[in-house]
């Protein structure tokens, strides 16, 4: 018999434990390949550029950091779904401990062994994964098509790359890890090999060691469930780590996407703010306020063949608005601005590093919207890195625009080409977070801008108020007076809080995904767990059914099987807990604002309750299974 039949009889003859463990790799490669299509879709997938039509959106600072985050929950989540593979797989091979033995006392060759059941688990893994892959494919397009229903767009893209490192991680894992297991047992005493986690030597009146005595003097269920994890050490080391990563993801998913969520709303509001009101043309206020909102809409691009912000008929003078403070009044401060799209290029820049030449920049270009701003009446605070421009030579750019079209921009210059009939060449003093345009914008001195446009220094074609607040409805009629009096009728005003209100929606929906996984992920571990801890309730409802005999109750059994799990659940959210800290801080933290030290502290307790209660929840279904067995149920050698 070849080995391949072997491992396929093999396969079928004991269907009901190798069926569960196929239900189980099913199901683990199917919700990880939903969970990176569905971030392929979002433009999230660091591999997968997106296909939407605005090549600026979603591409700046925030992005960047949103791409980081959701990348290392993606590798920390196939990490586990490798751990979950190999542990099902070694599970299966320990099983098949007894079965080995025989063989071994028939005279079948170690080689042989090793062929007949490591293939057999490559059976059960390659089935296992193409049918997830295929199930978490199909998920993906029901899901899609659900979303788009409701408008909601959902692109689909091919993922090769992290499928491909799933698929050869699994494959080197089991290899190396289900591997060894399967060759310590082929050289293992044919004795040994009757035994499955508990080692056949093992000592139950031997003294508790590395345990406080404290704890095992707490009662004697406390013992007991102390003296069956110390016997199943291998069940425990596999338990502990598979659920130490399921709750080190859910953990950096909670603690990251309320850090996020904080920060890149903080991030927008200083760089959108509130109770802002945009005075000009009503062209130029409109084409202003969807550059705005292109940050949270991919379809809308707003580029120099839509309007001209310099023509004559969208300029007005300074003069005009100087006093509208005084006039309309509830006016905290006043913004005059000068706007127009401008072709740019990016200016190399030789440096030493170490001793060495390097050049940075390679000339890029594009078309960009750049704005002349007086920066002791900007109204925007925005986070920067580096420093404001103070010079007429000097200016800051948004992030978008840093990252994608500049090596360094900080140390580089920039080079605008249609300032009237000249170039004029810029020394970029700082980045800032901007939702403007996606951040692909520059900001220079408001004077020196219009100066090298050939116009007055008076010219401006867009005012920006900051408003009281509250006090939009009571000025309004007031505003309007005073916008016809002085500009005309082609004029008009509108306030920024809508388009404001849409970009955090927008961040609000990025924040769902991360909860939305997190859900996920709590199901999978809840059921993967729940799996692998019923794969071994034959033996456990063996040792409760002679407990049962002797006198002890249900209660005290239920009580048993609720602190073996709790050993497991309290030291890996301690472990989670610690590595999540250091994760977060690496990935993330450098760019954020830091939380307050109970959230933390929060997310953590509230792991702890979550899992003890699903914790409870697990003994009944277990409990009922143990009850309907009986002594007839369990072979005697």
């Amino acid at each position: 018999m070849s080995s391949f039949d072997f491992a396929l009889k093999d396969f079928y003859r004991k269907k009901n434990q190798t069926i569960p463990y196929l239900i189980i790799i099913t199901l683990v490669v199917a919700i990880t390949e939903f969970l990176i299509y569905f971030t392929s879709s979002l433009g999230l997938n660091v591999f997968i550029q997106s296909d939407f039509s605005n090549e600026f959106f979603f591409s700046g600072s925030i992005s960047i950091v949103y791409k980081q985050f959701i990348t290392i929950i993606q590798i920390l989540l196939m990490i586990l779904a490798v751990f979950i593979v190999v542990a099902i797989s070694t599970t299966h091979i320990i099983n098949k401990k007894k079965d080995i033995g025989i063989m071994k006392a028939l005279g079948t060759l170690p080689r042989k062994l090793y062929s007949f059941y490591l293939l057999e688990v490559y059976i059960i893994f390659f089935i296992g994964f193409f049918f997830g892959i295929m199930c978490g494919v199909l998920s993906f397009g029901i899901f899609s098509l659900i979303m788009n229903s409701f408008y909601f767009s959902i692109e689909f893209q091919i993922d090769v790359i992290f499928t491909s490192i799933l698929f050869v991680s699994c494959i080197f894992g089991i290899f190396f890890v289900s591997g060894y297991a399967l060759r310590r047992i082929g050289k293992e005493k044919i004795i040994k090999t009757f035994s499955k986690d508990i080692p056949h030597d093992y000592d139950a009146s031997k003294k508790i060691q590395f345990i406080p005595k404290w704890l095992s003097s707490l009662g004697i269920n406390i013992k007991l469930s102390i003296i069956n994890t110390l016997r199943r050490k291998g069940e425990f080391k596999r338990y502990i780590i598979v659920f130490s990563l399921i709750c080190l993801i859910i953990f950096t998913l909670g603690l990251g996407t309320i850090v996020l969520r904080t920060s890149s709303e903080e991030w927008i509001r200083k760089a959108q703010g509130e109770n802002i009101v945009i005075i000009g043309h009503e062209d130029v206020i409109q084409n202003y306020s969807l550059m705005y909102e292109m940050f949270s809409n991919p379809r809308i691009v707003i580029n120099h063949t839509d309007i001209n912000f310099t023509d004559s008929k969208y300029l007005f003078s300074i003069n005009n608005v100087s006093n509208i403070k005084e006039t309309v009044g509830d006016i905290e401060k006043v913004d005059e601005r000068l706007i127009n799209f401008c072709d740019i290029e990016e200016m190399s820049k030789i440096v030493i590093v170490d001793g060495e030449y390097i050049t940075y920049g390679k000339h890029r270009t594009e078309n960009i919207p750049i704005i002349g701003v007086n920066l002791s009446k900007m109204i925007q605070n925005f986070e920067i890195e580096g420093n404001y421009s103070t010079l007429d030579y000097e200016m800051i750019v948004g992030d978008g625009l840093a990252y994608n079209y500049f090596d360094k921009a900080l140390i580089q210059n920039l080079k605008i080409k249609n300032i009237g009939n000249e170039s004029h060449e810029f020394e970029i003093t700082g980045v800032v977070i901007d939702s403007f345009y996606n951040g692909y914008a520059g900001y220079i001195s408001l004077e020196s801008f219009q100066n090298k446009l050939l116009f007055s220094n008076q010219a401006i074609n867009l005012v920006l108020l900051k408003l009281k607040s509250g006090s939009y409805n009571n000025i309004k009629t007031d505003l309007e007076i005073f916008i016809e009096s002085n500009l005309g009728t082609d004029f008009a005003h509108m306030k920024l809080d809508g388009v404001f209100k849409k970009n955090l929606n927008f961040l609000l929906n990025l924040s769902l995904y991360p909860m939305f996984l997190m859900i996920i992920i709590a199901i999978l571990g809840i059921l993967s767990l729940y799996n692998y801890q019923k794969s071994g309730i034959m033996e456990k409802a063996r040792d409760f059914l002679i407990m049962r005999a002797l006198g002890s109750r249900n209660k005290a059994l239920k009580r048993i099987l609720f602190l073996e799990s709790t050993f497991v659940i309290i030291p890996s959210l301690l472990i989670s807990f610690s590595i999540g800290m250091i994760l977060n801080s690496i990935v993330i933290f450098g760019r954020v604002y830091l939380p307050p030290l109970y959230i933390p502290f929060t997310v953590f307790a509230i792991l702890l309750v979550t899992f003890t209660f699903f914790n409870f929840l697990s003994l009944f279904p277990i409990m009922r299974k143990i009850n309907k067995f009986s002594i007839k149920d369990f072979e005697i050698y």
